[in-house]
């Protein structure tokens, strides 16, 4: 079907106005202020639409009639534009099957629609009817942990960080994160013979990166970055020509511009971490006056004791973001990585124009080639003036200072991120319960999918033999747990001799010994037959009854068995003849949990 039509040489004019000219040329008309004959020739509007329209005839929109009225065109959009809220986009075929679903829903038949579907120039045409409202746009896929963040999450974040950032200027809070650049151009578009199937562009690259530490501040300062390459040593000629003053800090305190340092990895650890935080943000924070807030992810390698005793000492207090929230929530990511980025990727494809022999970039030309991205990243100009009044703002300084706006940080103001966040609650009604009950499923997952996963054992089965649901062992029974097994009298709760010679190191267990937080060894009967005996770390709580004790179970956290953890309610009464020995007492490490000085002989299920 025809859509763009064109109006043939020679015919008349048609509909030479808009909607605003024809509400002021009706308005004039029903004020006596000019007549309709007036009217039609002050704003070449026909008298006979003039005529229609003040008296209520043809109101029809002119050409052909959509098939749905204008109302239950906005009832479908609202329902999309709700399907993008909660993360789920609909294609334009996924659209086409939502209409026909309400057509064959309200029992209508259109003839002009196959089968009732309606075809593509609907969509088309749909969308262009309400282009200030809906538009297709490519997306970003996020992962099932990014997407289930909650708007309490969000509350609960900017609660703590409303009183942290309260009376804090500007140039004193900070964002840092870590990212890399890699020699690999990305894909554009070229001219090529039509009919081309697959169009190719000849471009060595390798698969390296190289991680960059950024920081900047919310009144748009940008600290020089910190370089890490992967590599065992560092030498001389991988840090020359790299960022110094412009655009970067070029006050004394960052004089020295950007600093290099390496890792057998490539990425950044404690120590280099520590490091950054010695050379590069210390110095700068120094001659700030009043507190300094630094926020960024929580990850365990940006915490050390000589970090936090340095905050301590110059006044720095960090936020951790909420896990999973970065691409919301930290400025460095909505609105800077993108940019530098992309003019890495410009300046990186003139250089491999350049050196088209070259498969990688040398590491003494990484420096200079980074330089240029962040000029070139800065040279980038705005229509309008940013908002603070300053005309001639850098790229950098503009990007900085949007990223903590966008965020919410500074100006502070939460509800920059919950508007990205669909609620559970739409005033609007614009989707009945059931799409949002389906919406909610699909982006924080049902219950089954929360639900702890079964665990699963190897089966024993002999070569060349089946199995069905039912007669398989799995190893759970067999001996390769080396289980303990019942003797032949089933009432019979004597450990076997193995369980004896096992513990022969530990001291044996006694009432004088069996006090409150004694650590214990205690074998219990378990297993799909309660055949196995099963041997577990406890810690006596209390004496039951003169043979009897109340413990709390522990889980060994690492292979090596010496290290416990406390299992939450975990509470049992056992014989003390289920007692096999008495342990060491261990000590109460920096994770908080339990670590013997050797191997414990447990067996746990």
């Amino acid at each position: 079907m025809v859509r763009d039509y064109k109006r043939k040489p020679g015919s008349r004019n048609y509909r030479n106005y808009n909607e605003a000219q024809l509400e002021e040329a009706l308005r004039k008309v029903v004020e006596g202020s000019m007549t309709m004959r007036t009217a039609s020739q002050e704003y070449k509007i026909p008298f006979g639409t003039l005529n229609n329209k003040f008296h209520g005839r043809n109101v029809k929109m002119a050409g052909g009639q959509s098939i749905f009225s204008h109302a239950e065109e906005i009832a479908i959009l609202n329902a999309v534009v709700k399907c993008a809220d909660w993360g789920f986009p609909l294609s334009m075929l996924e659209l086409r099957m939502f209409a026909k679903s309400f057509l064959d829903q309200s029992g209508r038949k259109i003839k002009c629609f196959q089968n009732n579907l309606p075809g593509k120039d609907w969509v088309r045409s749909l969308l262009k009817r309400h282009n200030t409202s809906v538009a297709q746009r490519v997306s970003a896929n996020i992962n099932k942990e990014r997407a289930s963040i909650s708007r309490d999450t969000i509350n609960k974040y900017f609660d703590n960080l409303k009183e942290t950032v309260k009376d804090i200027p500007p140039q004193n809070i900070f964002n840092y994160d870590e990212t890399n650049v890699n020699d690999e151009p990305g894909k554009g578009k070229g001219i090529y013979r039509r009919g081309v199937k697959y169009p190719e562009k000849i471009a060595n690259h390798s698969k390296s990166a190289t991680t960059i530490m950024v920081c900047g501040s919310a009144d748009g300062t940008l600290l020089p970055p910190y370089i890490i390459y992967k590599s065992e040593h560092l030498y001389n000629t991988w840090r020359e020509n790299g960022p110094k003053g412009y655009p970067c800090c070029n006050k004394a305190c960052c004089a020295v511009g950007c600093r290099f340092n390496r890792t057998s990895h490539g990425w950044m650890d404690s120590s280099t971490f520590q490091d950054w935080f010695e050379s590069s943000f210390l110095p700068h924070a120094r001659r700030l006056e009043g507190k300094k807030i630094l926020i960024g992810d929580n990850l365990a390698s940006h915490f050390s004791e000589t970090v936090i005793r340095l905050c301590e000492e110059n006044d720095v207090a960090f936020v951790c973001l909420v896990p999973h929230s970065t691409h919301i929530c930290q400025p460095l990511d909505v609105s800077f990585f993108r940019p530098m980025k992309t003019a890495w990727r410009a300046i990186l494809t003139n250089y491999k124009m350049k050196h088209s022999r070259q498969s990688g970039i040398p590491k003494d030309v990484f420096p200079s080639l980074l330089r240029e991205s962040l000029e070139k990243m800065d040279s980038v100009s705005t229509q309008t003036k940013h908002k603070s009044g300053d005309g001639e703002v850098s790229a950098i300084k503009r990007n900085l200072i949007n990223g903590f706006e966008a965020t919410g940080i500074y100006p502070f103001n939460a509800q920059k991120v919950l508007i990205k966040i669909p609620g559970d609650n739409d005033p609007a009604q614009e989707v009945n319960e059931v799409l949002t009950q389906f919406l909610k499923e699909k982006r924080y997952g049902d219950d089954s999918e929360r639900a702890p996963r079964k665990k699963k054992t190897r089966l024993i089965v002999e070569p060349g033999k089946s199995v069905t649901a039912d007669n398989a062992s799995s190893s759970e029974d067999e001996a390769q747990y080396s289980p303990i097994h019942l003797s032949d009298n089933e009432n019979d709760n004597t450990p076997n001799e193995d369980v004896v010679e096992e513990v022969t190191n530990y001291l044996k267990p006694t009432l004088d010994l069996l006090i409150p937080d004694t650590f214990v060894l205690v074998r219990y009967l378990q297993g799909k037959r309660k055949s196995i005996w099963f041997k577990y770390v406890c810690v006596v709580k209390e004496k039951y009854s003169d043979s009897e004790f109340t413990v709390a179970g522990l889980k060994s956290v690492n292979s090596d068995h010496n290290v416990f953890s406390l299992v939450k309610n975990d509470i049992s009464t056992v014989p003390i003849e289920d007692i096999l020995a008495v342990l060491p007492n261990p000590i109460f490490n920096k994770e908080m949990h339990y670590q013997f000085p050797h191997k414990i002989d447990v067996l746990e299920l």
